[in-house]
């Protein structure tokens, strides 16, 4: 089973034993904002999103993750790659992992790094190749 939690103040992200990931989403450009609940799937490499019904997404659209609790509201967009955002996993036996995922819809890439060894243990998502590279070097998750 993952856990999945806020890199910053260790808000729970996920919910029904783990299938479901609540994220606040961002969208904005020059003349609005708009934020909403996003409902991603806890099982790392399947792809999709529930959101409000009003709320239509289209390929191309780059969506700012943040962390749901008000207090804390930290993006989780990565300090290394803008397209991509970064959370906490942690296994059963508390393995300590760093996902990172595309925020640009319709773009699938996924990675689980090892947080302690700073090592890419998995990638997922057919878009995974256009990201890999920054795995290659050595990455400070979560703007340490």
């Amino acid at each position: 089973m993952k856990h999945f939690y806020c890199p910053y103040c260790n808000e729970k992200l996920s919910y029904l034993d783990g299938t479901v990931i609540k994220m606040k989403g961002v969208l904005s450009c020059d003349t609005f904002e708009c934020s909403a609940n996003f409902y991603l799937p806890g099982m790392i490499g399947k792809y999709g999103s529930i959101v409000d019904e009003h709320l239509k997404l289209k390929d191309g659209a780059k969506v700012e993750f943040r962390c749901p609790n008000a207090k804390c509201d930290r993006s989780f967009t990565s300090h290394y790659d803008a397209d991509l955002a970064e959370i906490k996993m942690l296994d059963d036996d508390g393995h300590e992992y760093v996902v990172v995922f595309n925020r640009i819809y319709g773009i699938h890439s996924t990675f689980v790094v090892d947080y302690k060894k700073k090592q890419l243990a998995s990638a997922h998502g057919e878009d995974k190749k256009t990201y890999q590279r920054d795995f290659d070097k050595p990455v400070n998750f979560f703007g340490a």
